[in-house]
């Protein structure tokens, strides 16, 4: 969902459609990727004692993070407010916390599947990512207050 303002203020909410919510997967996906970049590196060169678990805990991960993320921040599932894109005075928190949260979605899970000795637990890398998304939200008022309270600055 999308808001806009009609004619006397009051907020409208409006449906994004199917090239709305493509959009919406895409920006997710490049803002999982570019902020979980330590993640993937460290997974990289850690994958060599599970390499086929991890790749496959890895990989459902990053499916289901795209999504969860695209989701969470259009509100179709409400965990809180998420901060703009391009706010710059927590990219500290988000790269710290989309690295390990996909570090631990992919090799931890990968670890623990091989541990248990089945591939099948290979797929809670997407419920572990899915839920440290939703859960950031919340990490972030509590490091940086209300994200609605912080206005974009002019350059």
């Amino acid at each position: 969902m999308t808001t806009s303002e009609n004619a006397d203020d009051a907020p409208i909410e409006e449906s994004l459609g199917l090239f709305g919510w493509l959009e919406e997967i895409f920006y997710a996906g490049v803002e999982l990727s570019v902020l979980a970049t330590p993640g993937f590196l460290a997974v990289f060169l850690t994958q060599h004692r599970y390499p086929d678990a991890v790749p496959l805990a890895g990989l459902m991960a990053l499916a289901v993070g795209y999504l969860s993320l695209a989701v969470f921040r259009q509100q179709t599932i409400d965990v809180g407010t998420w901060p703009r894109r391009g706010e710059l005075t927590s990219s500290p928190l988000r790269f710290t916390y989309f690295s390990l949260l996909f570090f631990v979605s992919s090799y931890g899970v990968g670890a623990a599947a091989m541990t248990l000795g089945s591939y099948w637990y290979t797929l809670f890398g997407g419920v572990v990512i899915a839920l440290g998304l939703a859960a950031f939200p919340t990490t972030y008022r509590l490091l940086y207050g209300d994200p609605t309270t912080k206005p974009a600055d002019m350059v």
